[in-house]
């Protein structure tokens, strides 16, 4: 009787499973479509400039729409792996990646490349760099590809731990993004 007790309790132990836990930082990095919608201040040396960011990311291909002062009004960045296109309404222009385009537009050597991951409170993965975990697990600081950034504002959106507010720093470089409005989708 006691063999078949237990082996009924095993059996039904053995139905029972734990879904494994997973930190805030660890979830963000599943996510790799989204649109946001934020603020982008920057400068460079003496140049600088502000404007409003609507960026739509599907996978490996982006889109980051800017409007607002940035010396011309409004353009738009999209790439794919191995191109890119900046558009102003005056001129169109390609190149290999969006870094380069970044650069065209606010004199900011941007890696988007990167940004894609930072935005998402996560160190970008082809590069070494130097981050900091809070006790929940959400990056606050990091230092790669010759940035130093700050992660200082973090909400909940659809079950995710996201950034809200990114400063970085290179050089006379600085960034500031404040992101307004976060949508990750499937």
């Amino acid at each position: 009787m006691k063999a078949l007790f237990a082996l009924g309790l095993l059996a039904l132990l053995a139905g029972c499973q734990t879904v494994p836990m997973t930190t805030p930082a660890e979830r963000p990095a599943g996510l790799h479509s989204w649109d946001l919608s934020g603020r982008l201040g920057y400068r460079a040396g003496d140049d600088g400039g502000s404007a409003s960011v609507d960026w739509q990311q599907r996978d490996e291909r982006g889109e980051l729409a800017f409007s607002g002062p940035l010396g011309m009004g409004s353009a738009l960045i999209q790439w794919q792996p191995g191109h890119a296109v900046l558009d102003t309404g005056k001129e169109r222009i390609e190149a290999a990646n969006s870094t380069e385009l970044a650069w065209r537009l606010t004199g900011l050597m941007l890696p988007v490349e990167a940004l894609q991951y930072w935005v998402r409170g996560l160190p970008w993965p082809v590069m070494d760099g130097t981050p900091t975990f809070n006790e929940l697990g959400q990056l606050t600081a990091l230092q790669q590809a010759g940035w130093t950034l700050d992660f200082d504002r973090y909400g909940a959106v659809d079950g995710l731990q996201l950034p809200f507010r990114i400063r970085a720093r290179q050089g006379d470089q600085r960034f500031t993004l404040i992101v307004k409005n976060w949508e990750p989708l499937p």
